[in-house]
């Protein structure tokens, strides 16, 4: 009976230790897939706190001075209220009412906002735009490479300032840099729109006449005003 007892608490040991020895396993393969999930997570955050700004910021276009202000000026619009109704009116003049009211008023806004920045006149800039595009953003010249609704040349304007040439189609860098083209050339009609070369008598013509008739009606609403 003793061995007999004794073999049996053998037996009893080498299972017991079998069974430890597999839980301890179980523990151990758990811990190690916590530790490197936790590894991962931790070289997650660190690629998406660090990396991506990085990578951000060599992809940035680096605009013109005060463009990245006025691109996001929706935020902090500082042109007022009246001033932007006003240009609505001028636009929906110009172009018989075609456009939708939502374009009309950030057309308005973002006309008001890069001619005060500028320092030009935002009925000018509208001739100019009605002239060259008659305001229709997604306007593409590919003989002469001219984009958008003031027609800016990528050539000459875009690809100087890191943009591509699909970005030229955003109302608000091609009304920025049409406001920036426009006063570059003294803010002379001819110019911009043949860079200094051989004026276009046709060209000019128009312009001068969509101004005259913006600057009528003007006047006609400062008589009934008073």
């Amino acid at each position: 009976m003793k061995l007999f007892n004794i073999h049996v608490i053998m037996c009893n040991s080498v299972s017991d230790f079998h069974s430890k020895f597999k839980k301890g396993m179980i523990l151990h393969t758990v811990l190690e897939s916590v530790k490197l999930f936790f590894i991962a997570a931790i070289a997650v955050f660190v690629l998406l706190e660090y990396g991506a700004p990085l990578a951000q910021k060599s992809l940035r276009t680096d605009f013109p001075t005060g463009m990245e202000e006025f691109v996001s000026f929706t935020k902090s619009a500082d042109s007022s209220v009246k001033e932007v109704l006003r240009l609505v009116n001028m636009i929906r003049l110009i172009t018989e009412n075609q456009l939708s009211e939502a374009k009309m008023l950030r057309y308005a806004g973002l006309i008001s906002h890069a001619s005060q920045k500028h320092g030009v006149n935002p009925l000018e800039i509208i001739a100019i735009i009605m002239a060259e595009s008659n305001f229709k953003e997604n306007s593409i010249n590919k003989e002469t490479g001219d984009y958008g609704l003031g027609q800016i040349n990528w050539g000459h304007w875009g690809k100087d300032f890191g943009l591509m040439p699909h970005q030229l189609l955003d109302p608000s860098f091609n009304i920025f840099l049409t406001c920036h083209v426009y006063k570059f050339f003294g803010k002379d009609f001819g110019k911009y729109h043949r860079g200094g070369g051989i004026q276009s008598k046709a060209y000019l013509v128009n312009v001068r006449s969509i101004l005259s008739t913006l600057n009528a009606f003007v006047e006609g609403n400062k008589e009934n005003i008073s």
